[in-house]
């Protein structure tokens, strides 16, 4: 692999671990505490076993999608890695509708770290999606 791709295979390998970290403290504390985990909790762990498996036989392509989804639904709060799931909660008005509308801080940031580590990637599919090809 070129230098740029081992820097970004690198990086994701750094937000897997500390996935796989957050998520044993959070294994730690349902067993040492009368905290339950949930079914969001299970799905985020099963998110990452599989980002890491894919890291472990080096698959960047792939693996560039599922954690960039993992994310993006942990950050929906679809699923979850910290213990008590904390989410910051909002409300947004239009006319009289409210739309509530919940993040989980954790999974913005880690989604924040992937998206710097992966921005080649990203900035290729943007411009194959707005450049219009020659032919």
């Amino acid at each position: 692999m070129q230098r740029a791709q081992l820097k970004e295979f690198y990086g994701y390998g750094l937000i897997v671990f500390v996935l796989i970290a957050v998520q044993g403290y959070s294994l730690y504390v349902a067993a040492t505490t009368d905290l339950a985990l949930t079914w969001k909790h299970y799905a985020g762990f099963g998110a990452t076993v599989l980002a890491g498996i894919l890291w472990a036989v080096r698959k960047p392509q792939y693996l560039f999608y599922v954690l960039g989804l993992t994310l993006i639904l942990g950050y929906e709060n679809l699923i979850g890695f910290t213990p008590t799931l904390d989410f910051t909660a909002t409300r947004y008005y239009i006319n009289n509708m409210v739309l509530p509308v919940s993040y989980q801080d954790f999974s913005m940031y880690m989604l924040l770290i992937w998206a710097y580590v992966a921005h080649a990637r990203l900035r290729t599919i943007v411009q194959s999606l707005f450049l219009k090809t020659r032919g």
